[in-house]
C-alpha cells in the first residue's frame, strides 16, 4: 500500500483492490466543489459591484463639491467680487465676498510713516561707546531694555544688541558723507503718529564716547490719510497703517504712493468670469458622472454583458431625483430666471447637460433685460430677501425650508448692543501726562490688556481720547478686538466694536486711573446685549437664539431650523410686532445638494445602506463557502475512512485466499516443491 498526502491529510493508491480511490472521492465530492465555485462567482460579483459603488461615490463627491459652490448662501461662487483701481501705483485694492458692487473715488493724501531717529556721527562702526542700559518704547507698546557692557560697547555692538532684543525698534549703522559718517539709525516697526520712539538713555558708564540716539529726527511718525468722495461732503480717514481694511466694507486698501491731486476710481463688480467658470465646472462634473454611469446601467448586446449597476434601485432613484432637482422651476424668483433653460442650460437625450456659455455670460453680465447676477444666484442657491434694510438674510441650513407664497416674519424684541462705558468725571481742558499718571489697564471683550502707557505730553480732551484709543487698539494682548474712544460732552467714552453679550469694557486700574486724569475711578464695567426675537411662520412663532447681531432659528424648528439673519437695528428702531418679512428660496443647486446629501451622508445616507448590504452579502457568501469547504473536507475524510476500511478487508481476504491456495496446492501435489517432508 502506498500512502500520499492531500488536502485532507491522507490518501492512498495502488491498493489490492485496484480501485482509483482519489478519483472516486473527487467525483463523489464534485457537487460541493461546484457549489464552492458558484459561491466564489457570487462573491466576485458582489466585490465588483462594491468596487463600482465606491467609484460612484467618488464621482458624486466630486460633483457635490462643484454643486456646493453654487448652492452656498454666503462665500459661494456668486459672491466673488472683482475690484479694479484706476491708478494701482497709488492705491491697490482687494475685495472679499462681503464687498458690495459700487464705484468709489479715493484720494491718497498721505502715507503712514514709521518714526526714525539717528544719533550723531562717529568715525567708525567699531567706535567704543559708554556702557549702561538703553530702554526703547514705540508708542504705548512694551518697552525693551538692552544692556551694553565691555563685550558689546561699540556703535555696531549697540545696533546688534537692539536687534537681538527683538523689540519694536530695529537698529542699523548707516553711513553718510560727513566727517564722522557712521550713525546709529532707529526705526519703529509700526507706522503711525501714535508710534513715536521713546528712548531712555542710561549709557553713562565707562570712558567711551557719549551717544545720543535721538540726536536727529530722520522721519516723523505720521498717519496715512485718504479722502472718500469730493467736495464739502468728503470723508477723511486716517490710519496708522498703509493697509486700511474698514473704510469701505469688504475692501482692503493698500496705499502705495501719496498724490492728493490725483483721484483714484475704485470699481467693485461681481466676478462674472468666476461665476461662469464655476457653472462650467459643475456641468463638466455632472456630465462626467452621467457618462460614467450610463454604460454601467445598460446591457451590451454585442458582448452579452450586463453593466455592474444594471437594475440598481439606489442608482436609478438617485438619477431620477437629480434630474427632478435640476429640471424644476424655482418659485418666488424672477420668472425670467426661474429654470435652467432661461440662463442657457438644458438636458440632452442622454441625460447630460448642455451649456450655452455665451447666453449665460450675457445673463450674468447684465446684458439681458430684466435679469441679473442676483437672479441667477437665487436660481441656484439657498437665498433670502428681506423687505427691511436692518434685517438681512445670511444663511440657511439643510433643515431650513423655503417660505413659499407667504414670507416668514421676523419679530425683534431686543436689538443687539455694544458695551459702552462712559467716565464718571469730566476731562480737564488740558491734561499733562508724565511718568506719574501715564499707565492704565483695561479688559475688552473678556481679554485683559497689558499695562498700557500714554506718551508724556500735554493733551486736549480730543487728543487724550485718541491716545487712549491708539494705546488699546495697538496692544498685542488685545489683538483681534478693538474699541472706539470718543467724548460724551467732556467725558471719555470707551465702546467695544463687538456686539452682544461677549462685548465688554472694564476699567482695571493703573496710575492714569488712580490719579483720575481719565475720569474713571476703576472697576467700572459695561456689557452688550444679544439680539432677541423669533420667526413667525403662517402666524405661528418659531423660537430663535441671538448671538450678537445674528438671530438663528432654533434646532428642531419645523421651518426655520438653521435660518440666520443679521439684525442691525438700533434699540429705538424695534417696534411692536414683526419688523421684517423674509422670503426664503431654495435654488436648483441647493436642491441637488440636498439630494446628494441624502445618498452620501456617512451616517444616514442611502448609499450607507447599500454598503452595509454588500458587506452582509459578502459575509453570507464567505460563511457559505467556509461551510461548503468544511462539508467537503468532512465528506472526503468519511469516504477516505470507508475506502481504507474496504481496502483493509480486501487485503485480508486476498491474503487469506493466497494462504488457502497454497494449502490446496500442497494437498493435491504432495511431491511439489512447496510440500513439506514429513
Amino acid at each position: 500500500m502506498t500512502i500520499i498526502g492531500n488536502s485532507s491529510g491522507v490518501s492512498f493508491s495502488g491498493l489490492g483492490s485496484g480501485i482509483d480511490t482519489e478519483r472516486i472521492i473527487e467525483g463523489l465530492t464534485r457537487f460541493h466543489a461546484r457549489r464552492i465555485e458558484s459561491l466564489q462567482q457570487q462573491k466576485d460579483v458582489v466585490v465588483r459591484r462594491q468596487t463600482v459603488f465606491a467609484e460612484l461615490q467618488a464621482q458624486l463627491m466630486n460633483l457635490q463639491g462643484k454643486v456646493g459652490r453654487l448652492a452656498r448662501s454666503i462665500n459661494g461662487a456668486f459672491d466673488s467680487m472683482q475690484v479694479t483701481s484706476s491708478h494701482p501705483d497709488l492705491l491697490g485694492v482687494t475685495a472679499s465676498s462681503l464687498a458690495s458692487p459700487g464705484t468709489f473715488t479715493v484720494r491718497v493724501n498721505s502715507l503712514a510713516q514709521a518714526h526714525q531717529l539717528a544719533s550723531e556721527g562717529f568715525a567708525d562702526p567699531g567706535t567704543t561707546i559708554r556702557q549702561g542700559t538703553l530702554t526703547l518704547q514705540v508708542g504705548a507698546g512694551p518697552s525693551t531694555t538692552v544692556t551694553i557692557d565691555a563685550s558689546n560697547n561699540t556703535l555696531q555692538g549697540l545696533a546688534d544688541a537692539i536687534n537681538a532684543a527683538n523689540g519694536e525698534v530695529r537698529a542699523s549703522v548707516v553711513r553718510d558723507g560727513g566727517t564722522n559718517p557712521y550713525r546709529l539709525l532707529l526705526t519703529a516697526t509700526k507706522a503711525g503718529a501714535g508710534n513715536i520712539i521713546t528712548v531712555t538713555n542710561n549709557l553713562t558708564m565707562g570712558t567711551g564716547a557719549t551717544i545720543d540716539p535721538t540726536h536727529t529726527v530722520v522721519q516723523a511718525a505720521t498717519d496715512a490719510e485718504i479722502q472718500l468722495g469730493s467736495g464739502s461732503g468728503a470723508i477723511l480717514i486716517t490710519s496708522q497703517s498703509n493697509r486700511i481694511e474698514q473704510a469701505i466694507p469688504g475692501l482692503t486698501l493698500d496705499l502705495r504712493r501719496a498724490d492728493p491731486s490725483q483721484p483714484v476710481t475704485v470699481t467693485v463688480q461681481p466676478d462674472s468670469e468666476s461665476v461662469t467658470r464655476a457653472v462650467q465646472e459643475f456641468v463638466d462634473a455632472y456630465n462626467g458622472l452621467i457618462n460614467w454611469v450610463n454604460p454601467r446601467l445598460s446591457y451590451n448586446t454585442a458582448t452579452q454583458q450586463s453593466g455592474e449597476l444594471l437594475g440598481s434601485y439606489e442608482v436609478n432613484s438617485l438619477l431620477r431625483e437629480m434630474s427632478l432637482a435640476l429640471g424644476g422651476t424655482v418659485a418666488g424668483v424672477n420668472t425670467s430666471a426661474n429654470r435652467m433653460s432661461t440662463i442657457g442650460l438644458r438636458f440632452d437625450d442622454k441625460g447630460r447637460l448642455q451649456f450655452d456659455r455665451a447666453k449665460f455670460e450675457d445673463v450674468v453680465a447684465g446684458r439681458v433685460p430684466g435679469v441679473g447676477l442676483g437672479d441667477v444666484k437665487r436660481l441656484f442657491a439657498l437665498t433670502g430677501a428681506s423687505n427691511h434694510p436692518g434685517v438681512k438674510f445670511l444663511f440657511g441650513s439643510t433643515n431650513t425650508k423655503p417660505s413659499g407664497a407667504t414670507p416668514y416674519q421676523v419679530d425683534i424684541t431686543q436689538a443687539a448692543t455694544r458695551a459702552a462705558l462712559t467716565a464718571g468725571a469730566d476731562l480737564a481742558a488740558s491734561t499733562v501726562i508724565d511718568s506719574t499718571n501715564n499707565s492704565f489697564t483695561v479688559r475688552i471683550d473678556g481679554r485683559e490688556s497689558s499695562t498700557l502707557t500714554l506718551a508724556s505730553g500735554t493733551y486736549t480732551r480730543a487728543a487724550l481720547a485718541a491716545a487712549v484709543q491708539d494705546a488699546i487698539n495697538s496692544d498685542p494682548q488685545l489683538a483681534g478686538v478693538s474699541v472706539i474712544v470718543d467724548l460724551v460732552g467732556d467725558r471719555l467714552r470707551i465702546t467695544s466694536r463687538t456686539y452682544g453679550s461677549s462685548s465688554q469694557v472694564r476699567i482695571v486700574g493703573g496710575s492714569a486711573v488712580t490719579t483720575g486724569v481719565l475720569g474713571f475711578a476703576g472697576g467700572e464695567i459695561s456689557s452688550g446685549l444679544n439680539v432677541a426675537g423669533s420667526f413667525i411662520v403662517d402666524g405661528n412663532p418659531e423660537p430663535a437664539t441671538g448671538f450678537g447681531q445674528i438671530l438663528a432659528g432654533t434646532s428642531g424648528n419645523d421651518h426655520t431650523d438653521g435660518l440666520q439673519v443679521q439684525v442691525t437695528l438700533a434699540p429705538d428702531q424695534v417696534v411692536a410686532g414683526p419688523e421684517a418679512q423674509l422670503t426664503v428660496t431654495r435654488g436648483l443647486a441647493d436642491s441637488l445638494s440636498q439630494v446628494l446629501n441624502r445618498y452620501l451622508d456617512p451616517t444616514q445616507g442611502r448609499f450607507k445602506n447599500a454598503a452595509q448590504r454588500f458587506d452582509s452579502q459578502l459575509e453570507v457568501v464567505n460563511k457559505a463557502i467556509d461551510a461548503q469547504n468544511e462539508l467537503m473536507e468532512k465528506k472526503k475524510e468519511s469516504l477516505l475512512r470507508q475506502f481504507i476500511a474496504m481496502e483493509s478487508v480486501v487485503s485480508r481476504l486476498k491474503l487469506l485466499g493466497q494462504q488457502l491456495a497454497a494449502q490446496f496446492t500442497v494437498a493435491t501435489y504432495p511431491n511439489s516443491p512447496n510440500s513439506r517432508t514429513r
